[in-house]
């Protein structure tokens, strides 16, 4: 089993395990490992989401059954249709809590119409505070003690305000936390800054970083840094995923008008539209001819396509600077990584801690405006081609989920479904 699969076996700030030699992993992969048969009732905020689709359908490639119940963004474009039973729970929007709160309730009528397919689940898989909430009442409805998960890829910004609504959103998860069998984060600081110091948690957690999930059985992880751009200058910067850090965007057209000729600019994905409206970037890209904005993506089709012609993936986000932008670990790291890129984050964060331990990259310290331009200023294709070198020293399982998502299945069925409580 991966070292990190054990929770407490690598606090935040401690060198992690190395990655296991390639051969390792092919041999490891060579093995077919038997399906695992669980039922899985996922609550998901958002049936359109990438990562909500993404987790679904590596449950499923694993053998799990999956029954999902969702709510939908108001402002969500229409995806393919899911490859799941699916409960549409009905719509709801960013941030709007008390929103939120009254389509949770709607929706609890609709959950006790399920209650012989609620009943047949192992595991109650809950993404959110307020999902893992309506995950809580569903497995009451089930009349089953089933193991219940709650999966966490952001700190969001309500659960860390010192004020009485932050004090309340903190309460209430800490109350949900003490009937979790298992805690499952993208990145250790969220429990080495968050769970353990803020929320008392002491209780049992999974590292599920945000790698890389094949689009199916058949696809092979490329080696790291198979493929390549052009030789620059210019250097192309590529901000993909989701776009919402208008510091990022400031800097980034700062350095495409102060070397026109040495920098382009592309980004890719869809905006926060709460923190970054598509026509403030779309107003940023007009007026330079270095700089281009070509939408969403699909990932992980598009992800060769759009990395492989970047030299530089910039990791690097300031929305939630101090709290979850300096804890988490993003998509792009992983997906950058797998396809080529090299990284550009942010010194002092676990991005650029990682970025840093694995010398697949650079680190800029503040004041980040004045180092990106001097970083660009002083990069060379000799740098470029040694970081590169380093980069496919990495085995593809540092950013590719080969097995991740098997342990986690595995690690759920050995939960016991009643919990210890945790300290409140």
């Amino acid at each position: 089993m991966n070292e990190l699969a054990d929770h407490r076996t690598w606090k935040a700030g401690d060198d992690a395990p190395a990655p296991l030699p390639a051969t390792a992993h092919a041999a490891a992969s060579a093995a077919a490992a038997p399906a695992v048969r669980s039922r899985i009732a996922f609550f998901g905020h958002d049936a359109n989401e990438s990562t909500i689709r993404k987790r679904i359908g590596a449950f499923l490639r694993h053998g799990a059954h999956v029954h999902a119940f969702t709510f939908r963004r108001d402002h969500a474009n229409a995806t393919a249709p899911e490859r799941w039973p699916n409960v549409a729970l009905g719509t709801t929007s960013d941030r709007n809590y008390l929103s939120r709160i009254a389509k949770l309730v709607r929706a609890v009528p609709r959950l006790a119409r399920h209650r012989r397919a609620l009943a047949r689940c192992d595991v109650f898989y809950a993404r959110n505070l307020d999902m893992l909430a309506l995950a809580a009442l569903a497995q009451r409805l089930s009349g089953k003690r089933s193991r219940l998960v709650y999966e966490v890829l952001d700190v969001q910004r309500v659960m860390t305000r010192s004020d009485i609504v932050g004090r309340a959103f903190r309460l209430a998860e800490r109350i949900l936390l003490r009937r979790c069998t298992l805690l499952v984060v993208s990145s250790p600081d969220f429990v080495a800054h968050y769970f353990e110091p803020s929320q008392g948690y002491r209780g049992p957690w999974y590292l599920l970083e945000n790698k890389v999930v094949p689009a199916d059985d058949g696809m092979q992880s490329p080696a790291p840094g198979a493929r390549s751009p052009p030789p620059g200058p210019p250097w192309v910067i590529g901000w993909f995923g989701t776009l919402r850090c208008v510091r990022s965007l400031k800097i980034l057209c700062a350095l495409a008008d102060r070397f026109p000729d040495r920098v382009h600019v592309v980004l890719r994905g869809r905006p926060s539209e709460r923190d970054l409206p598509t026509d403030t970037i779309r107003a940023a890209v007009a007026g330079r001819s270095n700089m281009a904005y070509h939408g969403p993506y699909r990932s992980p089709d598009d992800l060769p396509d759009i990395y492989g012609a970047v030299h530089l993936s910039w990791s690097i986000d300031y929305l939630d600077a101090g709290t979850n932008s300096d804890w988490l670990l993003p998509n792009r790291v992983y997906e950058g990584g797998l396809h080529g890129a090299l990284q550009v984050a942010r010194q002092g964060t676990a991005t650029g801690r990682m970025v840093d331990r694995l010398g697949i990259g650079w680190t800029l310290p503040e004041p980040l405006e004045e180092c990106a331009e001097a970083f660009i200023r002083r990069l060379s294709s000799a740098d470029i081609a040694s970081a590169r070198e380093r980069l496919a020293g990495c085995d593809a399982a540092v950013f590719a989920d080969e097995t991740d998502t098997r342990q986690l299945l595995e690690r759920m069925m050995r939960s016991r479904s009643q919990p210890k409580a945790s300290k409140p």
